[in-house]
C-alpha cells in the first residue's frame, strides 16, 4: 500500500495544460506553427501538391484544475491510502490528458491554408 500512497496527487501534478494553439490558423507562417508545436510528427502532400505538416501534441486541463491534487492528498491520507483505489485509475483514464493531432496544409508561400485538430484517442479531453 505504500507504493500507491501519492500516485494519484503525482499524476495531477505532472499533467500538462491545454495546448496553446493561439495564432494559429489561415495565414500563418509554417515556422510560427513549427516554433509553438514543435518539429511535424510527419511532412507529407495533399492531394492538390500543398506541403502538410502533421503535429501531435498533448492538451490537459486547465492549470486551475490542479487544485484536486490538494483533495487527492487529503483523501490518501484520511483513508491510509485507500482513496488511490479509486483514484489513480480516475486520473489515468478520464482525467488523462490528450493526444491530439493537428494538420496544417501551407499555400505556395508556406502559410496555413487549413488547420485542422483532432482528438487522437476518445478521450474527454479537448484539443
Amino acid at each position: 500500500m505504500i507504493l500507491l500512497y501519492g500516485c494519484s496527487v503525482y499524476k495531477v501534478a505532472s499533467q500538462p495544460g491545454p495546448a496553446d494553439l493561439t495564432g494559429i490558423g489561415v495565414g500563418t507562417p509554417r515556422q510560427i506553427v513549427i516554433s509553438q508545436l514543435g518539429a511535424p510528427k510527419m511532412i507529407d502532400s495533399d492531394a492538390n501538391g500543398h506541403k502538410q505538416d502533421i503535429f501531435e501534441f498533448q492538451s490537459g486541463l486547465h492549470q486551475a484544475t490542479k487544485v484536486r491534487g490538494v483533495l487527492y492528498l487529503a483523501a490518501d491520507v484520511f483513508t491510509l491510502t485507500l482513496a488511490e483505489l479509486v483514484l489513480w485509475p480516475v486520473e489515468m483514464t478520464i482525467l488523462e490528458s490528450a493526444t491530439c493531432t493537428g494538420i496544417a496544409t501551407y499555400d505556395g508561400r508556406l502559410k496555413v491554408e487549413s488547420w485542422m485538430v483532432t482528438n487522437k484517442k476518445n478521450s474527454a479531453q479537448n484539443c
